[in-house]
């Protein structure tokens, strides 16, 4: 692909060869990341493994097998159709994790991950139409979410705005809170 082998030009006007890779942070290369992936992996995944669903965004995925003997078969093979495109998978964010819930009750040293900037675990849900609770493999804002929104908040020194009247801090501040909001809800 031409843009992946044109040369980089420094501040300075030298120019760099690069010989492998898409440049990181580059305007194009979540596109071209997406598009490689779509073929190297979404489109492999459905032709070999229709009936194993899967969510990828970007170099992100999450598959989702029945039992344990099936997610390590499909880890081993994703693992060797990454290796045709000399690609590994990230061996801290490469795990097989137990939904456990109420029906699923065996244990598993794994029983949580995050996601997208969701942690996705065990929780307590209510079934509204009868008022009891069970256990359910569900999804909230993680940690690191919820750490670089209160750092975002705070980086606006809202408590030194005493001159602003409340009704212009919040025009400033709600599109930005209702999209967190969109993005956790």
């Amino acid at each position: 692909m031409a843009v992946m082998k044109a040369p980089i030009q420094l501040a300075d006007g030298s120019k760099v060869v690069r010989n492998k890779g898409v440049p990181q942070g580059g305007s194009v290369s979540p596109i071209i990341s997406n598009i490689f992936m779509h073929h190297a992996f979404d489109m492999w995944m459905r032709q070999n493994y229709p009936t194993i669903p899967f969510e990828r965004y970007v170099d992100d995925a999450m598959v989702h097998c029945k039992t344990q003997k099936q997610a390590k078969f499909i880890k081993d093979k994703i693992e060797e159709r990454l290796a045709e495109f000399k690609l590994k998978l990230h061996p801290e964010k490469t795990q097989i994790v137990y939904c456990k819930d109420d029906n699923r009750r065996d244990e598993f040293p794994i029983q949580s991950f995050d996601f997208l900037g969701y942690t996705f675990r065990p929780r307590l849900a209510k079934n509204n139409k009868i008022g009891n609770y069970f256990v359910s493999f569900l999804p909230a804002i993680s940690n690191k979410a919820k750490k670089k929104i209160n750092q975002t908040i705070r980086s606006w020194k809202i408590r030194r705005q005493t001159y602003t009247t409340l009704e212009k801090i919040s025009k400033r501040i709600n599109p930005i809170v209702r999209g967190w909001l969109w993005q956790v809800l």
